[in-house]
């Protein structure tokens, strides 16, 4: 999530409006000298238009480089091409993010022990770099030989803070008195400040700290002990553990996520601002022979910015002002960037917004009017003391002595904003043709009750009528549907269970409700009950065990078979979705259509991946057909939950589900619940429950349970079905809302709901393909909320997602979002732009579950 980074946005925002009020002024007389630099690309090596740096920037240990936003890809460029020559020119050896400190320290181990430079970074930094193509130019400079890698941010920044208590528990299990520190009341906590930028308000700051501190008074025992990589981690952990503790108190005292723009101010960064300054330290004592480049935001970096007229400015406290106050004003150089025109976008994804033309009289103005695309001009040697108006922060003019805030500029004529990172190449197709029919995709057929007609014999159409109930308790099951899948028609039952339908005479009829096992079966006579069976997720007592069978290795093997059993090439696909939305007793909603889908080769997460930097899905929706109109336009939220089965790229968990990572497998209780036989061929029942439920372990937020089972082939240990349930943190939900209610910022419009129920489910059925490699047949996703909305009407809502697969023959022409921009959209929106073909669905052969057997 991206509310973390607020802060940064707020400070930026409050100092362009400070900005605004500042009038351009013309130069003091005197031209200001300028050094003519000749290129911005990393590639570059040459560097004789650079030869007055070492000179300008002395005997400094710490360079920060600054960014105006974070939208610039040029200015991404240059601070790269600047980061290679103060390594190779000035001895420099260590960069160090303004990302999380726990995180960027975690990639430098794993670079070290030979992970590649690219994954590293995507766990660990913020998206507004790493997902970005002009960023990628950095990694060359890293790693073996390289440059070191830093965090100094005390805010959570990447995947991997989900890894950070594990490792502490595993740091600390030797020492007498590790089993008292309660680590889950820490990792909900972290979880809800790494998810939401907020400490929980189900959760006290003091019994943080209590438990934190349990931690620290060992990891000083640690860190006076005999062992020296012991001691060296322990150093490292204690200044981790201040910087979460730093964290919790400013989100519980100060609140940033209750205020927006309008309401926060500079000096509300002062805590975090003074952590960063306090990381780097560390840092830098930690390693006194690194000489450590900064990268970030120049705000961040600047020094002492009560130099400008402007009482709240005067207030803000920077990260740059104390490094300098502690190292001394010639051990730490500042150096901005400006821009003369072009235009920004903040981390390569948001609206592209133009660099506004500088004002007659301002630095970039003067600069302007000389020949050359790039210049250098430094402050600190020819302009002490000078009033100056430039847009260093946010494109916004603001005058005062700046040599007292920023060492250097270097200006860039042209800016251009920075682009997505390019995803893995496809060969390039035409657009895909709108597809014919698929043929029909069974499903596992599940037992159930028999339905015997009710009218006289011989009528083409049976009326279908009675009570659906628990088989295990007998209590009716509210709000259950009675569909006709061949036809995308169907009844809810009311809230005593109760339905009535007609139905053609040997329909296929499938009787559902969530948190229940489906029910398919000919639609030959009704009973007056109809049982659902409630589906088992949570580990419940063994019914059948083999002593010599460890669910881990069964599980471990699937993972090691998963290159061979699934696709791992270029994957395309044509898709029958059907979607409906229930409240209470109404159908509100449904909707049903036929895309055709395009998976490139290494496809493993729904949306490429942490910071979005791998393969992503192309989806293209070509047919629809709308079931039943809604009385107002739906929001997307209201037709999925959570994501897990309610889009095709989150139909397939083998591929997405950390459950299917090796590195993720002691975070979670498995259980061998039974070895069956079908078919001749043997089968294991694993069952599975997430320790802690976090991002990590269910791969979605706020999350207070994740289980379910695994259907694995024996023969080539290949997963044949998957069931999940997900349950929601409505106690962790419904206090965040009530404390933000009727506030200003994200927070309170994002949670304006509360919940007495929400959980969701997901059943995926795979089969094995000609090519020998299984591929998802089917998906069910289903959701079910409980509640009301603060100050508004209570809901009872039920949302499915159904999806079929039918995978087409290898090269076939495929959906390309290069060549069709328009499919960078999601399925739900493209929804809104696709017309209804009635001729198409006349002919249309719907995928219809296969029917249990009639019992006579």
């Amino acid at each position: 999530m991206f509310s973390r980074l607020f802060c940064l946005g707020c400070v930026l925002g409050l100092l362009s409006w400070f900005g605004a009020a500042s009038h351009a002024q013309q130069l003091p007389a005197g031209v200001l000298p300028a050094h003519p630099v000749r290129s911005i690309s990393p590639a570059d090596e040459d560097f004789t238009d650079l030869a007055f740096l070492p000179a300008e920037i002395g005997a400094a240990r710490v360079v920060m480089l600054g960014e105006p936003t974070h939208g610039e890809g040029s200015v991404t460029e240059a601070k790269i091409r600047l980061l290679r020559f103060l390594q190779r020119r000035m001895g420099f050896t260590t960069v160090a993010f303004e990302s999380g400190f726990y995180e960027v320290g975690q990639a430098q181990r794993l670079i070290e022990a030979g992970t590649p430079v690219r994954e590293a970074l995507a766990g660990s930094l913020f998206p507004i770099w790493t997902g970005t193509q002009e960023f990628q130019a950095i990694q060359p400079l890293l790693g073996s030989g390289g440059l070191r890698v830093a965090g100094f941010d005390n805010q959570l920044s990447g995947e991997f803070q989900g890894e950070l208590l594990e490792e502490l528990e595993a740091f600390l299990q030797p020492e007498k008195g590790a089993q008292a520190i309660s680590y889950d009341y820490l990792d909900e906590c972290i979880s809800a400040m790494g998810e939401m930028g907020l400490f929980p308000p189900t959760h006290q700051p003091a019994l943080f700290n209590a438990q934190l501190n349990k931690a620290r008074r060992l990891l000083e025992k640690v860190a006076g002990g005999p062992q020296a990589a012991r001691r060296e981690r322990a150093a490292f952990w204690l200044q981790t553990l201040r910087s979460l503790q730093a964290l919790a108190h400013d989100y519980a005292q100060h609140d940033n996520a209750a205020k927006d723009s309008a309401s926060f101010r500079a000096a509300d960064s002062n805590p975090r601002d003074a952590q960063m300054a306090d990381n780097l330290l560390w840092y830098l004592r930690q390693h006194p022979q690194e000489k450590v480049v900064c990268w970030g935001a120049l705000p961040h970096f600047a020094n002492r910015v009560e130099a400008f007229d402007n009482a709240e400015l005067r207030a803000y406290q920077p990260m740059g002002r104390a490094v300098k106050a502690a190292l001394g004003p010639d051990a730490v150089y500042v150096l901005g960037t400006l821009a003369g025109g072009g235009s920004h976008r903040f981390g390569g994804r948001g609206p592209e917004q133009l660099i506004p033309p500088p004002a007659a009289g301002s630095l970039e103005a003067e600069l302007l009017s000389r020949p050359g695309e790039y210049q250098f001009v430094s402050l600190k040697h020819d302009a002490p003391g000078r009033v100056l108006t430039t847009y260093a922060f946010e494109y916004r003019p603001l005058s005062g002595p700046w040599s007292e805030v920023v060492d250097g500029f270097l200006f860039l004529r042209n800016c251009q904003p920075p682009h997505p990172v390019q995803l893995a190449a496809a060969p390039e197709t035409a657009p895909a043709a709108t597809p014919a029919a698929p043929p029909t995709s069974p499903a596992r057929p599940l037992p159930g009750p028999v339905l015997r007609p009710r009218g006289p014999a011989g009528s083409a159409v049976l009326t279908l009528s009675g009570t659906i109930i628990d088989r295990r308790s007998g209590q009716p099951v509210p709000f259950a549907t009675v569909a006709l899948p061949a036809e995308g028609k169907g009844a809810v039952a009311d809230a005593q269970g109760r339905f009535q339908l007609a139905v053609p005479r040997g329909a296929t009829v499938q009787v559902s409700s969530i948190g229940y096992e489906t029910v398919t079966l000919p639609a030959a006579a009704v009973t007056g009950r109809v049982q659902l069976t409630p589906a088992a997720y949570a580990l419940g007592p063994v019914r059948v065990t083999a002593q010599s069978q460890d669910p881990r290795r069964i599980l471990k093997k699937v993972i090691a078979a998963l290159p061979t059993n699934y696709e791992t090439q270029d994957y395309t696909a044509q898709l029958y979705t059907r979607r409906r939305l229930i409240r209470f007793d109404t159908l509100r909603f449904a909707v049903e259509y036929v895309s055709q889908i395009f998976e490139p080769a290494g496809f493993r997460s729904w949306d490429g991946g942490f910071l979005m930097l791998g393969p992503q899905q192309t989806h293209q929706v070509q047919q629809k057909h709308v079931l039943q109109r809604s009385a107002r336009p739906l929001r997307s939220d209201e037709l999925m939950q959570g994501g897990h089965g309610f889009f095709s790229v989150s139909t397939d968990p083998v591929r997405i589900s950390p459950l299917f990572r090796r590195r993720a497998l002691s975070r979670y209780q498995l259980r061998l619940d039974s070895i069956e036989q079908h078919g001749g061929e043997t089968y294991y029942r694993l069952r599975f429950e997430a320790k802690r439920p976090n991002h990590r372990t269910t791969g979605s937020y706020l999350t207070s349970g994740y289980a379910g089972t695994l259907l694995i082939r024996q023969q080539d240990y290949a997963v044949v079905r998957y069931e999940a349930r997900w349950q929601y943190d409505t106690v962790q939900h419904n206090a965040v809302a009530r404390k933000y209610h009727g506030r200003p910022g994200l927070v309170a419009q994002l949670y304006n709901e509360v919940y007495s129920a929400s959980w969701q489910t997901h059943t995926v059925e795979y089969q094995r393909g000609a090519n020998g490699r299984y591929h998802a047949l089917s998906s069910l996703g289903q959701a079910l909320t409980q509640g009301h909305v603060l100050g508004g009407a209570a809901f009872y809502d039920q949302k499915s997602c159904e999806q079929y697969l039918t995978p087409l023959p290898a090269g076939s022409p495929h959906p390309d979002h290069k060549l069709q921009p328009e499919l960078e959209a999601g399925e739900l929106q493209q929804l809104t732009k696709v017309p209804e073909r009635p001729e198409f669905w006349d002919a249309y052969q719907r995928p219809v579950p296969a029917a249990a057997p009639t019992t006579p």
